[in-house]
């Protein structure tokens, strides 16, 4: 009797558990969408990468929808950065260089400027966005490129603050 008693216990927390998970991955999955399940209707407006002068501002391409800089070049994270102290310094800083911005900061549609910020970290007046470090790759030779996805440990960052994982 006691058995079954602790049986049905497991179970039930077992069902309480998927459904606070359920409803978590849910309520995360809803962040960068609206009510119906579509993206937020600027976002269908997001072009192709292109030099805009915005400090920060975002590009669709074949990844996804991600930010840029204001030269057009794809802005990365470094998933060995801790908060706002960087992990890439001495040589990694010569090919991942900090997005920085001594003047105002300026944004692009659908970037939530309250979650731009500027900190000490690489450089002076590295930008964050949404808490990440950003940071230009070297070997993007031209807006839109995305090359430094290939690099473990490097990502590019989505709109409302997403690591955009490579597609499988």
């Amino acid at each position: 009797m006691k058995r079954s008693r602790a049986r049905k216990l497991v179970h039930l927390w077992g069902t309480v558990v998927i459904a606070v998970g359920f409803s978590a991955v849910a309520t995360y999955g809803a962040s960068a969408s609206s009510a119906t399940g579509a993206p937020p209707a600027g976002l269908k407006a997001i072009g192709p990468a292109t030099a805009t002068g915005k400090t920060i501002s975002l590009a669709k391409g074949k990844a996804g929808i991600f930010l840029i800089g204001p030269n057009g070049h794809a802005l990365y994270i470094f998933d060995k950065d801790h908060g706002t102290t960087t992990a890439c310094t001495g040589t990694c800083a010569t090919y991942w260089p900090a997005l920085t911005a001594t003047g105002p900061i300026t944004t692009g549609p659908d970037i939530d400027k309250a979650e731009v910020a500027k900190v000490d970290a690489q450089k002076p007046d590295q930008l964050t966005y949404y808490g990440h470090l950003l940071y230009y790759f070297k070997g993007d030779s031209a807006p839109g490129q995305t090359g430094g996805t290939k690099i473990k440990g490097w990502y590019l960052l989505g709109p409302v603050g997403n690591v955009m994982l490579p597609k499988a």
